[in-house]
This record gives C-alpha cells, structure tokens and sequence, in this order.
C-alpha cells in the first residue's frame, strides 16, 4: 500500500467507555464498603442481625427502590404523641413506639407499655418517658438503644443535644431530686432534696451543668428561682430569683446560656447567673411555644392586642427578636426548624421562611399539630395520620 493509500485511512479513537464505567463501579463500591465500615464502627453498640437487615432496607430506600410518601399514618382509633425525629416522625400511641420514614414499608416499631408516655428528641434519639410513672426508655430509627425503671415518679424530663438526659422525680418524703443520666441511662449524678420543690430541668450542652426551676413560698406567695447544680458533685454556688412570674420553659442554648421563659418574657442568662438580655411581654399572654435548640431560637405564641388574634415572635439565643408578626386565631399549634416557622391560624397552615421572609398558606381542616420534619417539610398532623403540606406558590401573603 502507498504511503498516500495510508493516510487516506480514517483512524478511531479507542472505546474507553467500559473503562469509565468500571472506574464509576469502583468508586461507588468503595463508597458503600466505607460507609459500611463507618455504620459498623459508629453504630456498634446497637446493632444486631434484625438491626443490620433494617439499616440495609433504608439504604435501598434511600437508593430510590422504594416507594417514597408524603403521609405518616397512625395506629387507628389512638390517641397519639408525635415530635419530628430524623427524616420522619417518632410516634408514641396503644403502648408502642413507632418510627415512621418518608418511604413505605421501612416503620420501626417497639413495644413500649408507658401509661403517659411523652417523647423528647436529641440529635440522634428519642427518649420517651412516662410522666407520673417510672419508665425512661432510649431509641433511634431502627432499635431500642437502653431503657431504665426509676424508684420514683417522674415529675419532668430533658435532654440535650449530645443525648445525656436530666429527669426530676418525686422522692418520697416530701423530697424532690434531679438525676444525670449519660447518653446510655447510666446515672452519672444526683442531687436530692428536701428543702427545695424542683419541677423543670435544663441540661448544658457539654453536660456539666443542670438548671433546676423550683417554686417556694415567700409572704404567702409562690415564688420562682433557678439553681445551678454542677455534674460533677461540686456544691451548688448560683440561684436565679425570678420572683412571682410563673415560669413555662427552661432551656439551654448552643452557646451554653440559659434560657427563660417566663409569663413576663423570655430571658437570657450566663454560666454565673448573670442576667444577658431579656425580651418582656405582657403577663398571662402566652399561648404556646416550641424551641430549635440547635439553632438558639424559640417561636412564642402571644394574645394579640387587637381582637381574636396572635402575636408570633421568634428569639434568639441573645433575647432578640428576629421574626415579629400578627395572625388570626389564638395561635396554638406552631414548630419551629432550620429557618423555617410553621403554624396554624385559624385553618391556615402558614409557613414562614425567617430569612426571606416568605409566607406560604394553605386552608386545611381537621388540623391538631404542626411539625417540621427533619428533612424541611411542614407537616400537618391529623387524628389518624400526618401529611406534608403541599403549598401554592401563588398562596403567598404578606
């Protein structure tokens, strides 16, 4: 063949994309080897055959072979206690616990016999505890993780972030005592009483300091004051008098201030007892409120000035007020997540993005709560189940 023949000939780049697609195969594999591995080494004090079988249904939901809802049903004909956890709903009714995600067919259920259970959630469990009786049990979204029967009555109950746990109980002998529990139940402290009535407790993020909210009497009339108890069995050195407005809420913030909410405000205090800031408002005029620790902020449902209406604000970790605005209704059902307020005003489910501003609405009836999951989607919560609310770009309000 001439060299002129030669040159005349087309020359084809080599077919490389098999090779593409192993290199993509190797990578995605070594990618689910490690988080394995991670799952394993981080989660292995839960795990067990039923665990591991669930943790692996998740991630082929989470892969997009499931079937994904917008709806979280109840067990039918029980009343029941729900608070966002996760990417879905911890729900409490009938003497079981349920997790509930956003796909079918992946609910988590155990049994948990509590005659009033209440939930409260940390970053990564949900505590569930039996006012007035004495059971505290620790799970997550896919197994019980620990679970204690106290001596006495529980009185209330807390948790922080990083899931160690503070609980108030009714001693016996007219005594009250707060108890520290580690993020596995295991009692790290304890302080007992009998010259104090102890009804709220806070715990610090790092876990070295409880608040305790007790009422005394002086001149023939209640009285507030707030005790700084360290976890380590040093003696108690800070009280907070807050007089006679009655106290709702005591919580810690990221931080590691405290925060109070009171009928008179809500106010700030630091690791001396030294009042930061405050936020007044008229006394007796609280409707309801829910708390972002993880953010710092707390949305507070006020009676209006003006007729049947509700002033909603929500403050942050310094007493200031970042959102300020006026509803019909006495607002009652509100959550507060990532930057997003929800609420229900009269049949308007609202949501509020804080940082824009936007106001979405959307009339539902038959409405008994609203939560945010974890994922940002406002939920309405209804007798026998919950469902995303889906809102009109076109229902915005000023």
């Amino acid at each position: 063949m001439s060299t002129q023949s030669k040159n005349k000939i087309t020359l084809f780049k080599e077919d490389r994309r098999l090779l593409y697609l192993s290199a993509i195969r190797s990578v995605c594999a070594a990618g689910i080897i490690a988080t394995i591995v991670f799952s394993l080494f981080a989660y292995r004090d839960d795990l067990n055959i039923a665990n591991i079988k669930r943790i692996i249904s998740y991630m082929e939901h989470m892969s997009f072979k499931g079937s994904p809802t917008d709806t979280f049903e109840f067990e039918t004909g029980l009343e029941t206690v729900c608070i966002p956890f996760d990417v879905g709903l911890a729900t409490c009714s009938g003497g079981s616990f349920r997790f509930i995600p956003p796909f079918e067919g992946s609910d988590f259920s155990y049994q948990i016999k509590y005659s009033a259970p209440y939930m409260r959630a940390s970053s990564d469990s949900v505590f569930v505890y039996d006012l007035g009786g004495t059971g505290i049990s620790c799970l997550n979204s896919y197994s019980l993780k620990s679970r204690i029967t106290l001596e006495s009555k529980i009185i209330s109950f807390t948790c922080n972030l990083s899931s160690q746990s503070a609980v108030i109980t009714d001693e016996a002998g007219y005594r009250t005592a707060l108890t520290v529990f580690d993020k596995k139940l295991n009692e790290v402290y304890k302080w007992q009483t009998s010259e104090h009535f102890a009804f709220l407790p806070a715990l610090s993020p790092n876990g070295k300091t409880a608040a305790v909210c007790c009422v005394g009497q002086r001149e023939g009339s209640p009285y507030f004051y707030i005790k700084y108890l360290p976890t380590d069995g040093s003696e108690p050195s800070v009280t907070i008098d807050l007089g006679e407005s009655r106290v709702y809420s005591i919580e810690y913030m990221p931080g590691g201030d405290l925060s109070v909410l009171c009928g008179g405000g809500f106010y700030i205090y630091d690791d001396k007892g030294g009042l930061v800031n405050g936020f007044a408002f008229s006394d007796g005029s609280l409707n309801s409120f829910r708390c972002d620790l993880e953010n710092g902020l707390t949305a507070i449902s006020l009676k209006g000035e003006m007729g049947d209406s509700s002033r909603i604000v929500v403050i942050n970790d310094e007493a200031e007020a970042v959102y300020d605005g006026n509803f019909s209704g006495d607002v009652r059902y509100l959550d507060i997540s990532n930057g997003v307020l929800a609420l229900l005003s009269g049949k308007e489910v609202c949501r509020i993005d804080l940082e824009g501003g936007e106001c979405l609405k959307k009339e539902l009836s038959g409405v008994r709560d609203i939560v945010i999951t974890g994922d940002g989607r406002v939920t309405a919560v209804y007798n026998d189940f919950a469902q995303t609310v889906e809102f009109d770009q076109g229902d915005e309000n000023e």
